[in-house]
């Protein structure tokens, strides 16, 4: 009888085991927890830096400015809930929540180009960043906008 429950308990342990350590492709950590990736409503791109992919980004930059296209979307009809990640080697680096910015002289790749920025802290120097776009309660995996080097 007390091998069996000894058994029972083993298996049980060895499925919560399996189970926190899945690769089941739902994220984990920083980049949200949700089954589906982040969807902004919209496409959207990187602003500033400009283009994506730019090198020799000061490290004082101070925000990451993205471009969505138009405005009849879930990230126009609540930008609060939105933020950047920034993943590097020298690890992550959290944004503020994203808020509606002007930006007349910035890119303009869409028929109707609106801009959110978020606040950055100072970046470190010869590092390339990938910034993801996700929302502020985790409930998605963050989305890929793009990236660029100091």
């Amino acid at each position: 009888m007390a091998g069996r429950a000894l058994s029972r308990a083993l298996a049980l342990g060895c499925l919560f085991v399996l189970g926190a350590c899945s690769g089941n492709g739902v994220g984990t950590g920083p980049f949200g927890n949700g089954p589906q990736p982040c969807n902004p409503g919209t496409q959207v791109t990187l602003a500033q830096p400009y283009p994506p992919g730019q090198t020799g980004v000061p490290t004082t930059i101070g925000q990451i400015i993205i471009v969505a296209n138009g405005s009849t979307n879930t990230l126009h009809d609540n930008p609060s809930v939105w933020t950047v990640i920034l993943n590097s080697t020298s690890g992550l680096t959290n944004g503020s929540v994203l808020n509606p910015v002007p930006f007349p002289n910035g890119p303009h790749p869409y028929p109707s180009d609106f801009y959110y920025a978020a606040n950055i802290p100072t970046l470190t120097p010869g590092v390339t960043y990938t910034v993801f776009l996700t929302r502020t309660d985790g409930t998605c995996q963050a989305a890929n906008v793009g990236s660029f080097s100091t």
